[in-house]
């Protein structure tokens, strides 16, 4: 699977690491020799990468970063995301693939040795290994997967490249055309944007690798401004056509009655919605018909949608953590790996590295019938031997910390499957928590677990 470090030359790439190890530990100070064990580098190596990352980060943040005395590196602030994001924008800059990767962007086709040479004195066997590098991250000869794979690297690194006034303008029309038809809302118009002046840059250089051979996955009843045509001088239909598919791809398409799936996707969804329904009515049961069609209609066009993300779409996004959505909805994922099972009967639409982010979005998709249901609810019953007063502020705590999680709490009932209290009671069936003071983050950690513990033993059930 492609990766978007890729991107980032090695050196550059190890002082990414570096940072990211030192956000991740937060350590006040660290031995050299742990760091150069760490990162596999001797120590001459690890002085060139700490030298050369507070320099980066001299021009960024206008400080040093990292202080180095007798073997011991000390880091003058903390860092964050947005510290570690702003070098790996600044590091995707300085790329040498990224020269190639424009030019392709802006103009239709790769560099010659040539214009490179001429513009940055590259020697050729240079230009040709990094010409083959990227060769083998995108492949630049498919229109569709070029778009895809452009739009993902440069909105990863919050980059875009310098479009011609032209494309802008052709991109501003199409976007003031799609949100005025209702077919994306005004969210996120940065990253609409760019998706957008990659189509017309695609329209305009390759419209024909773009539009033939291609089939018509979506059908409109509306039709571009001349606006729009005249300047790319393709067929309308087409040019929407591939333009709201794109958009499909990424999740920003909207439903809306100004276009319709052709015969042979609408089949697909019927078929596949037919397939999935039962299990859906068996799981929500307490949802209505019309609440379990519309779900399964929504499951079905999301699987279909993402046979067509390519494995840039799934390389930017697929590294999801699901500990806590198993943690709190074990039963979920049972469902999640039958739908798959059915999903893939008839053709492979979830590869196993695309499954995390599958699930992800299944539970998304899902979220509200999930929690307007009772699935792998966990009761907690409440009772202080003080007032009723802190069994009210315990009960408002709790909600606040415990949310989304599907875990009730009463007052004073002792058939619950957690009895929380500050004394024992030898009545109680449950599990019993004791909270002698106001509760410390390890009694939190503990009731957490024991919630989790229950919600995993209920699912075996």
């Amino acid at each position: 699977m492609n990766s978007l470090v890729s991107f980032i030359n090695k050196n550059d790439l190890l002082k990414i690491e570096l940072m990211n190890y030192v956000l991740e530990t937060d350590q006040k100070f660290y031995e050299t020799k742990t760091l150069e064990q760490e990162f596999a580098v001797s120590n001459y190596m690890l002085r060139e990468i700490l030298d050369s990352l507070n320099i980066d980060l001299h021009n960024i943040l206008d400080s040093d970063w990292l202080l180095l005395q007798k073997g011991l590196v000390y880091p003058r602030y903390r860092v964050t995301r947005y510290h570690l994001y702003k070098m790996s924008q600044y590091y995707f800059n300085l790329s040498a693939l990224k020269p190639l990767l424009e030019t392709r962007a802006l103009t239709g086709s790769l560099p010659t040795y040539t214009t490179i040479q001429y513009d940055y004195g590259w020697s050729p066997s240079y230009f040709f290994s990094q010409k083959k590098i990227l060769n083998g991250l995108v492949n630049d000869n498919d229109s569709f997967e070029f778009i895809q794979a452009g739009y993902v690297i440069y909105n990863y690194f919050d980059e875009k490249p310098m479009f011609s006034d032209r494309i802008k303008v052709i991109g501003q029309e199409m976007l003031k055309f799609l949100l005025e038809n209702h077919f994306i809302n005004d969210l996120n118009q940065r990253q609409k944007m760019l998706l957008i002046n990659f189509c017309v840059s695609e329209m305009l250089y390759n419209n024909q690798a773009l539009f033939e051979n291609r089939e018509v996955a979506i059908h409109t009843v509306v039709s571009l401004p001349i606006i729009i045509t005249s300047f790319i001088g393709n067929d309308s239909d087409k040019i929407l056509s591939v333009l709201l598919e794109m958009l499909d791809i990424f999740d920003f398409l909207l439903e809306n009655k100004n276009y319709k799936y052709s015969q042979y996707v609408s089949d697909k969804i019927i078929l596949l919605q037919n397939d999935i329904t039962p299990a859906l009515e068996n799981f929500f049961s307490k949802s209505t018909k019309n609440e379990i069609a519309q779900l399964s209609y929504k499951i079905s066009v999301y699987s279909l949608r993402f046979r067509f993300k390519n494995q840039w779409f799934v390389t930017n996004e697929g590294e999801v953590n699901l500990n806590y959505f198993r943690d709190i909805y074990p039963s979920i994922f049972k469902l999640i790996t039958y739908l798959i099972d059915i999903i893939n009967i008839q053709e492979t639409i979830v590869n196993n590295y695309q499954r995390e982010l599958f699930c992800f979005n299944l539970i998304g998709i899902m979220f509200r019938n999930i929690t307007n249901t009772s699935i792998d609810r966990v009761n907690i019953s409440v009772n202080f031997s003080a007032t009723p007063i802190t069994n009210d502020m315990m009960i408002a705590m709790l909600k606040s910390h415990i949310n989304h999680a599907s875990v009730d709490f009463a007052c004073t009932d002792k058939i619950a499957d957690i009895y929380l209290s500050d004394m024992i009671d030898d009545d109680v069936l449950g599990e019993q928590v004791i909270w002698k003071k106001p509760p410390t983050l390890s009694d939190w950690t503990a009731l957490g677990e024991l919630i989790v513990k229950i919600k995993k033993m209920k699912s075996v059930k």
